[in-house]
């Protein structure tokens, strides 16, 4: 006689969460707890595993601050779920985030055009054609070489949304 298998949550199954925790890569650190709420319950097959509202619990696996060399990153580690009803269950959940790049295209759009429209100041009116073109140019390369001092460090509020994968099947 077959006994019958729990439901079981692949690994790799889209894991939808919203952070209850603050995370900032120029504060937080390694080891620092961190706890988000499911979003959308995990199913196996038809078989809802784990109710939305369901609280993962986890840490800060990995951490680092921006530097010269690169933005602020973050590694965060998922370990249990906490069900409504207080039951526990081991899981493993993870993923990474890191900073996003500054915009500099606004920049280059403002040098750009105050580099052009002073082109066409300082040309007058026989030369306003050539000179705006030649300022525009100018604001451009002035643009491509304003040196951002740092980039950016990642700061994770709550309330944000994260997209995460299960590192292992899951069995309730």
């Amino acid at each position: 006689m077959l006994l019958p298998q729990s439901p079981k949550v692949p690994s790799g199954s889209r894991v939808e969460a919203r952070l209850q925790s603050l995370i900032n890569t120029n504060s937080s650190k390694t080891g620092s707890e961190v706890v988000a709420v499911l979003t959308k319950p995990l199913f196996a097959g038809n078989v809802r595993v784990v109710p939305q509202g369901s609280r993962l619990l986890g840490r800060v696996e990995t951490i680092a601050a921006a530097s010269e060399s690169g933005a602020g990153r973050v590694r965060i580690v998922f370990r249990e779920i906490e069900f409504p009803d207080g039951h526990r269950t081991q899981v493993w959940i993870t993923d990474s985030f890191m900073a996003s790049p500054p915009k500099r295209i606004l920049r280059y759009f403002l040098y750009t055009g105050a580099g052009g429209a002073a082109g066409a100041l300082v040309g007058g009116s026989r030369l306003r054609v050539g000179a705006s073109l030649g300022g525009a140019l100018t604001g451009f390369i002035l643009a491509m070489n304003a040196d951002d001092a740092k980039p950016p460090d990642l700061t994770m509020r709550p309330g944000r949304i994260l997209h995460l994968r299960l590192g292992e099947d899951l069995v309730p």
